[in-house]
């Protein structure tokens, strides 16, 4: 494919994503609209924000190993549609815990068409020595969508309603479905190969570097979901704690979260992916991984602290949690053989997206737990749970990084053999 084709391509693919992902964390900034209307407590909040992930993740093990066999665009186009007809029947329906739980599950199936199709259309259209720095645009994108709402949904949603509020983010996502059918470029579908249950252990179960990469990708998303699910809520907390009114202290707590999610994770992911292709993949996702655990070990018992420390300390955390993200998606397109790509990523969400479900609602139970030990106790101790995930990763990654010295963890064997 020309340069010019795929870098415009590419674009268009970013944005379209950008936009179809707007969901993603507007329930989180509700909670504290929601505990009121629907008398939730956060143990409860937890397990929506953790069934939207249970959701996504039942989409991913099925749309993993489609990709092996059909085409990536129809995938995201039609997902972006659904989805953005989920918010709508959202914004409706939505009425108290066991609703909001099952129309929010539902949502999270329906995106889960997007995140792996595009996955699978960067590594069929972006050249091989590009591929760490636009998966890490990508990602960035997709942080940026996370984080734009936790903004706009925290100031539109006490003024206008929540219900709205959440009809004009089904919008944005029926918007990003035409940009996707439109703009991004059609794939020829994957070639005819027979690749049973034995063959997908051989490439990727069997293969000790995607297997690690998993592990440590799961890590990953335990601290970066966790932390993302309920970072909105501590800051509208420590507002709330210096006197800030609850409706400003949504408006301002969603905007440092979005500025700490977004730009932080943006900056994290571009420059984390391009790390990933000047160190390796191994070395750079190690490193960072030792600096996001220190964070989620001290970030919450900056609950009292000066409001500009705690988003300094937010903004770092949201940079170095994201930033080992392209590691992982690069390494396995380059350890696994290209017929087992879509399968070995069904094979990363299952763990992966488990922890992403997992996480919020452990982050939840947690606060509830720890109620009575007052706010910094409480903060401090949900935030340091999220650190057992990079100490996970860091453990996972350790024998690679030894067997990566004296050689390169670019272009690993699995795919020299699978070139010759």
């Amino acid at each position: 494919m020309r340069e010019s084709t795929w870098k415009s391509g590419f674009r268009a693919l970013c944005l379209g994503q950008f936009l179809a992902h707007q969901t993603s964390l507007t329930f989180s900034v509700l909670i504290p609209l929601l505990t009121t209307e629907w008398g939730l407590r956060a143990s409860q909040a937890g397990l929506i924000l953790g069934g939207f992930q249970l959701g996504t993740l039942a989409a991913y093990l099925v749309v993993g190993f489609l990709l092996d066999r059909i085409r990536s665009k129809p995938i995201m186009v039609w997902s972006a549609l659904l989805v953005g007809a989920g918010d709508l029947l959202f914004a409706l329906a939505a009425r108290d815990f066991g609703s909001g739980f099952a129309l929010r599950l539902l949502v999270g199936i329906l995106i889960g068409g997007l995140y792996l199709p595009a996955l699978k259309q960067i590594a069929e259209t972006i050249p091989q020595s590009e591929r760490g720095a636009a998966t890490g645009i990508y990602i960035a994108g997709i942080v940026a969508a996370y984080a734009a709402p936790l903004f706009y949904v925290g100031v539109l949603a006490p003024r206008i309603g929540w219900r709205p509020t959440m009809a004009g983010v089904g919008l944005l996502e029926l918007f990003g479905a035409l940009v996707l059918a439109w703009k991004v470029p059609s794939v020829p579908a994957p070639a005819r190969v027979s690749v049973g249950p034995r063959r997908y252990l051989a490439d990727v179960l069997r293969n000790a570097p995607a297997r690690r990469t998993i592990v440590a990708y799961t890590g990953h998303n335990w601290e970066l979901f966790g932390m993302w699910g309920w970072l909105a809520p501590f800051m509208v907390a420590s507002l709330t704690a210096r006197g800030s009114a609850p409706t400003a202290a949504l408006a301002w707590g969603g905007l440092l979260a979005a500025g700490a999610i977004g730009l932080g994770g943006s900056i994290g992911a571009v420059y984390g992916g391009r790390l990933s292709d000047r160190l390796g993949r191994t070395q750079a996702a190690m490193l960072i991984l030792a600096l996001s655990l220190l964070c989620s070990l001290g970030f919450g018992w900056l609950v009292r602290a000066p409001i500009a420390l705690v988003f300094a300390a937010a903004l770092l955390y949201g940079t170095v949690a994201l930033a080992d993200s392209p590691a992982y998606t690069a390494n396995l397109m380059e350890v696994v053989p290209p017929h087992s790509l879509g399968g070995a990523f069904s094979f990363q969400m299952l763990t992966g997206w488990a922890a992403t479900a997992a996480a919020p609602a452990a982050f939840g139970i947690t606060l509830d737990l720890m109620a009575s030990a007052g706010p910094r106790a409480q903060w401090g101790t949900a935030f340091a749970l999220m650190a057992i995930g990079p100490l996970v990763g860091v453990i996972a990654l350790a024998p690679l990084r030894a067997r990566a010295r004296g050689t390169t963890d670019r272009i690993p064997g699995p795919v020299r053999a699978a070139r010759k």
